[in-house]
């Protein structure tokens, strides 16, 4: 019987010791990107890295693991330890876009991936050479319907939702334009500079300073911002189908605690509501976003059904 009584006393502290260690941990962090050093998500990435450590008390490491669109980051956060030692920082194409277009993935968001909150949102721009003298969609549709080899719009990369918005694009005005898929936006905004493509589908930041000095003109985002202030809406141009916006996020993988995960999340929020840190993020082209999980899940959730949509629409299949 005090055998019995032993072993029962050990399993319960033992029980109680493994409930309080992702709770209790503070060693270092490691914040996991899916994209090289430099671009967006990793510079975010590297703004949360500064100040995580005055408010955790711990060391915060950037770990770039980029490839396949996100997806071997994802995948390994999916397998981390879950004792709250790993987060990921990532973009909706990631979470949102990426398992919709292959096969298989290796990763679920919603089984995987558990939302801790919210960083920035950004909004996609179509834009287009002065060549095409066009000041709206609407004139822009004409000069593709006067222009039959011009019928070409650039995005920055294939499988996206900007290639998706062209091809649903395409469908509405019946133009018969195609997305020209380049790696990156980088060559993508030179050729639309050099006017070998009549147009583009882009991030606002990638062609923010080229529309200001009047190098192309923007037509339309995904929703009105105040980084392009006067520009429409794809939904005040009768295109709300084409309403997809992009965020930034911090998620870990599924099994940290709550008590971890809501710690993480009360720190990334009072950093992203502190004005200078909200400046910098606009400075990157992008919306400040203060949230918890719910709020996430929520982006998470308006982006899904948008890309979606026009996923279905455009009747792409997965590779």
């Amino acid at each position: 019987m005090l055998r019995v009584r032993h072993l029962f006393i050990a399993a319960f502290f033992g029980c109680a010791a493994a409930l309080a260690q992702p709770q209790d941990y503070r060693g270092p962090l490691t914040l996991v990107v899916g994209y090289p050093p430099g671009g967006q998500a990793d510079t975010g990435a590297r703004i949360l890295a500064e100040r995580l450590p005055a408010l955790l008390g711990q060391q915060v490491i950037v770990d770039n693991r980029a490839g396949a669109g996100g997806q071997i980051a994802a995948r390994f956060v999916k397998d981390a330890n879950r004792n709250g030692s790993v987060l990921f920082f990532t973009n909706g194409h990631t979470v949102v876009t990426v398992p919709k277009i292959l096969k298989s993935p290796g990763f679920s968001t919603g089984t995987d991936l558990r939302p801790v909150a919210p960083f920035a949102s950004y909004e996609l721009v179509l834009v287009a050479h002065p060549k095409t003298e066009a000041k709206t969609v609407a004139d822009l549709v004409r000069y593709f319907q006067a222009h039959p080899t011009e019928r070409n719009v650039a995005v920055p990369s294939p499988g996206s939702a900007p290639e998706f918005i062209v091809g649903r694009f395409s469908q509405l005005t019946r133009t018969d334009v195609q997305p020209i898929a380049y790696k990156g936006s980088a060559p993508a905004v030179q050729d639309l500079l050099g006017g070998q493509v009549a147009a583009g589908v882009l991030p606002v930041a990638d062609v923010l300073q080229h529309v200001a000095a009047g190098r192309l003109r923007a037509l339309a985002v995904t929703h009105v911002t105040p980084l392009m202030p006067g520009v429409a809406s794809f939904a005040d141009a009768g295109l709300a189908e084409l309403s997809a916006s992009d965020f930034l996020g911090v998620y870990g993988p599924v099994g940290i605690s709550d008590a971890q995960a809501a710690r993480y999340s009360a720190a990334i929020q009072s950093i992203v509501s502190t004005p200078e840190v909200a400046t910098r993020i606009r400075d990157l082209g992008l919306q400040p976003k203060a949230g918890g999980p719910q709020e996430l899940q929520e982006m998470f959730r308006a982006s899904d059904l948008v890309v979606r949509a026009l996923i279905e629409a455009v009747h792409y299949q997965p590779q």
